[in-house]
């Protein structure tokens, strides 16, 4: 056994090419068994470093998670005799543990709804409405997946070069929260399919709880393995942003659910060409603006983001410092990047989308910043609800406290 005893670089080398093999179809039995030799005794870095090559690679698609799926079965039973780290109840990842352990008791609870609703006729109104209760109460999980994506991600970019394996979680993420709106829409009138309904629920379940065993049984042991979850226990106040998904946000003793952050230069007068604000004043008037707005410098990092009453994506401050192209999945990075070009080429000014977002109607738009001898200085976003105004039609020409 000696013999394939290897560095962890060179492992992580080792397993993302026998990725790519088993992505091309170009393994076989003797090849795994002489992997799972020369991967002994291969850590959880490993793993992370060999899905990050993988994505330098190939960049995120369905190919590319159905190899790793395959690696990471192929190791299954690796990763799992991994001895588990001890973890502090009250810690940040005692309480993603925990939350983690909720999310799956939950997920238990809905499969045997799913065994009842086995007839090619439209469930019946009880039925329905279970199911529909099941898929309200598990699209909660999106506050995890929110925790993991704006504060765990944010935080480990800045501490690991070989960060692209988040991107394949994120997209995971996204795989779970699309399966629950699909399965949702099936049950409208006309369009049940019971195949497509099982195939659905199936892919729910193993998308769900493959975040879950990636989570637990290769991020987070790497994180106390290289000390930082102390660190990460820090940022336990940006979780009152969304909140966990099942359990109660427990801060450490003697904090507080985090408040808007303090604005420093109250007091300071800045001279603009249209008149003179306080640095107070400018934080008022850009958190009372019923939008959302978020700054990116021209080295694409994200500097600044205001905090209105209502948040349409949540941010927290982790997220500054961060590049613009991490703050996105994967699947939407190259529209993102696109964008970036076109501004800083000059070529364009803006970019406007609309979307419907769970109870809102969003206006999504980018504006390049120039300074006065054209040079780029960065980016806008902004964010806005418009479902109400969509809504009106003639004039209001009194005064009217509804709106």
């Amino acid at each position: 056994m000696s013999e394939y005893l290897q560095s962890p670089k060179s492992q992580a080398l080792i397993l993302a090419a026998f990725t790519l093999e088993l992505m091309e179809s170009k393994t076989n039995k003797a090849g795994v068994e002489k992997m799972h030799e020369m991967l002994a005794d291969a850590g959880p870095r490993v793993f992370i470093s060999a899905v990050d090559q993988v994505v330098e690679q190939k960049s995120v698609s369905h190919e590319v998670k159905k190899g790793i799926n395959k690696m990471l079965n192929v190791f299954y039973a690796h990763l799992n005799s991994l001895p588990q780290p001890e973890i502090k109840p009250g810690s940040f990842l005692g309480q993603m543990v925990s939350d983690n352990k909720e999310t799956s008791k939950r997920f238990k609870d809905f499969r045997p709804v799913i065994k009842k609703v086995q007839s090619p006729e439209m469930p019946q109104k009880a039925e329905k409405n279970e199911i529909l209760k099941h898929l309200a109460t598990l699209k909660k999980v999106d506050n995890h997946y929110q925790v993991m994506e704006n504060i765990v991600f944010s935080f480990l970019e800045r501490q690991w070069p070989d960060n692209r394996c988040f991107q394949i979680l994120w997209s995971i993420h996204d795989d779970v929260r699309r399966g629950m709106i699909e399965l949702k829409n099936l049950l409208e009138p006309g369009n049940w399919d019971l195949k497509r309904f099982n195939r659905l629920t199936g892919d729910l379940f193993f998308d769900a709880n493959t975040v879950i065993f990636r989570e637990e049984k290769i991020v987070l042991p790497a994180i106390v393995e290289a000390g930082l979850h102390d660190i990460l226990d820090e940022h336990l106040e940006e979780v009152s942003e969304t909140g966990w998904s099942f359990i109660e946000l427990k801060l450490p003793e003697g904090k507080v659910k985090r408040e808007k952050p303090e604005t420093t230069l109250e007091n300071t007068l800045l001279n603009f060409a249209t008149g003179k604000l306080t640095g107070e004043q400018i934080d008022l008037i850009f958190n009372h603006l019923p939008i959302d707005i978020t700054f990116v410098d021209e080295n694409d990092e994200v500097k600044y983001f205001s905090t209105p009453p209502k948040r349409t994506f949540p941010r927290t401050p982790a997220v500054i410092g961060r590049t613009v192209q991490n703050c996105h999945p994967p699947e939407s990075v190259w529209m993102v990047e696109k964008i970036l070009e076109a501004f800083k080429k000059g070529e364009q000014d803006k970019a406007s989308f609309w979307i419907p977002f769970k109870d809102q109607f969003v206006f999504i738009r980018y504006f390049a910043l120039r300074d006065a001898d054209e040079n780029y200085k960065g980016t806008i976003e902004v964010t806005q609800d418009v479902a109400e105004i969509r809504q009106l039609t003639g004039e209001n020409r009194l005064l009217n406290w509804k709106y």
